[in-house]
């Protein structure tokens, strides 16, 4: 049976909502760049997990489509002419898209188990927004990069103990594979339980990735009937 799904304003935010508000864990899954919430809104249904997934739309328009949590780096790219590390990045708007996110998370899970989820420039975000001091219980940093190393760098003790998974593809033409290892290794480096995990493939969330994802957020009682069995 499909769980109910609606959208709502959180915190200044557009949002698809999938279970509901209040809730007793709370999953916040952060779109890439040029990506709409719609866009995840399956994923987060096919996880099939006893937790209420939150997927806000980032607030810039972006072109061809889609939205961004702060202005595409589009032109950067194609100067270089391929995927790049951005960990040299500070992006203009950084600063609002970490307020906005944490205006929605306090809305809706203040006081309850949160887990971050972020693809892409989403989990850039939820990396950086964990750093400056934004609460979550567990992070999730799907095919993504650093940003801003130079600013993340003396913040990075705030990960320690804090369980995260990074994934990234070998074949990923936006982000290189490096970038995911130089992540990881940025996660650890702060004391974090990082799983890692590499898969063939490109700027993707496949089946591999899903797997993983489920498999930790269970792991971190992100799923109330595995945490009410016996």
């Amino acid at each position: 049976m499909k769980r109910p799904e609606r959208r709502v304003s959180l915190g200044g935010l557009d949002a698809i909502v999938v279970g509901s508000l209040p809730a007793s864990t709370v999953v916040v899954v952060l779109h890439g760049r040029l990506m709409y919430a719609t866009d995840l809104a399956p994923f987060a249904h096919s996880l099939d997990l006893d937790a209420t997934f939150v997927i806000p739309d980032a607030p810039i328009e972006a072109e061809p489509r889609g939205r961004c949590w702060w202005p595409s780096d589009a032109e950067e790219r194609a100067r270089r002419g391929g995927p790049i590390d951005l960990f040299a990045l500070d992006p203009p708007g950084r600063a609002d898209a970490r307020a906005a996110l944490g205006a929605l998370c306090r809305e809706i899970a203040e006081d309850v188990p949160l887990a971050l989820v972020g693809f892409s420039q989403g989990g850039m975000l939820a990396m950086d927004y964990v750093l400056h001091g934004g609460r979550a219980d567990a992070l999730a940093l799907l095919s993504s990069s650093r940003i801003a190393y130079a600013d993340w760098l003396p913040r990075l003790g705030a990960l320690a103990g804090k369980p995260v998974l990074v994934a990234h593809g070998h074949d990923d033409i936006e982000l290189p594979f490096a970038a995911g290892l130089a992540l990881r290794d940025a996660a650890a480096a702060g004391g974090a339980e990082t799983e890692w995990l590499a898969f063939e493939g490109g700027h993707v969330i496949p089946l591999v990735v899903w797997r993983a994802l489920r498999r930790f957020l269970r792991a971190h009682d992100f799923d109330a009937r595995r945490a009410s069995s016996p």
